[in-house]
């Protein structure tokens, strides 16, 4: 690429609208965003020495402008202590949770029966023991897919810091397992990590730009999708007429609005 070619495209790139911003401007418009200080948000209120400042919500579960901005920060500080977890000798498991449901399960009847079995897991005398082996908090993400075949898959995952390499997965899941089928008729796996890992809490969810999402269309129909990938669906079908989502928009708009009032989120403890 030329001097000239690499100048007019990183101009490009300064003049492109970040993506986040578009699917704000989609969610607005959709009315799947409809608190006010949400909706104005990204917004300029006032100039400063030439300097436009912008509205910022802070609600990072409804405003994808907003959690993009604290999401690097959030990588940084998770990888951080996974390093100092390693670094020091202990280990890394992740916990992944899931529950029986039928198609016709509403989300927040899922969600609800989901958290209440996190928190009964976790005040149980197995969760206990373990957590005296932990001086870092457990980092616990909740997630959901949906699919037009088997309706809202809510999910738990668990970060577990291990202080030394007497605990292993075999222990973790027969310390636990039980209590957790008897909660939700579900399973409880468990993963030894060997290296840094930025799924939990701390991954990605949105490409850039407008062209990164274009660049990388899918070659396949897909059966499950999570909140992120049924957002660039939906900016995907409201910024090109000609492109048919793989999930109708108005399923895409029906099954936004239900995870938008039945938020997923995570938290350390």
């Amino acid at each position: 690429m030329t001097h000239t070619q690499h100048t007019i495209e990183t101009e490009k790139r300064k003049k492109e609208v970040p993506f986040v911003e578009r699917l704000h401007e989609s969610l607005v418009n959709h009315r799947i965003i409809t608190d006010p200080r949400v909706v104005k948000c990204g917004t300029y209120y006032s100039w400063e020495r030439y300097t436009k400042h912008r509205i910022q919500c802070g609600k990072i579960k409804e405003c994808p402008i907003c959690r993009e901005r604290v999401s690097e920060y959030k990588r940084h500080q998770m990888l951080k202590k996974q390093e100092e977890c390693l670094k020091d000798g202990g280990n890394l498991f992740l916990i992944t949770g899931t529950l029986k449901h039928k198609k016709t399960d509403t989300l927040k009847f899922l969600h609800n029966k989901l958290s209440t079995a996190v928190r009964n897991l976790k005040n149980q005398k197995g969760w206990r023991k373990l957590q005296k082996q932990s001086s870092h908090p457990t980092r616990t993400v909740y997630e959901c897919t949906y699919s037009e075949k088997n309706g809202y898959h809510p999910h738990v995952h668990m970060l577990f810091f291990a202080d030394n390499q007497i605990i292993n997965k075999t222990q973790i899941r027969n310390t636990l397992s039980n209590y957790w089928r008897n909660y939700t008729a579900g399973n409880l796996d468990v993963k030894k990590m060997d290296n840094l890992n930025n799924y939990v809490g701390g991954k990605r969810e949105y490409p850039e730009s407008l062209e990164d999402i274009f660049k990388k269309q899918k070659d396949e129909m897909k059966e499950h999708f999570t909140k992120s990938e049924l957002e660039i669906e939906l900016v995907k079908s409201d910024t090109d007429p000609d492109y048919k989502p793989e999930y109708s928009v108005e399923g895409i708009l029906r099954t936004l609005k239900e995870m938008q009032d039945n938020q997923s989120y995570y938290k350390e403890r």
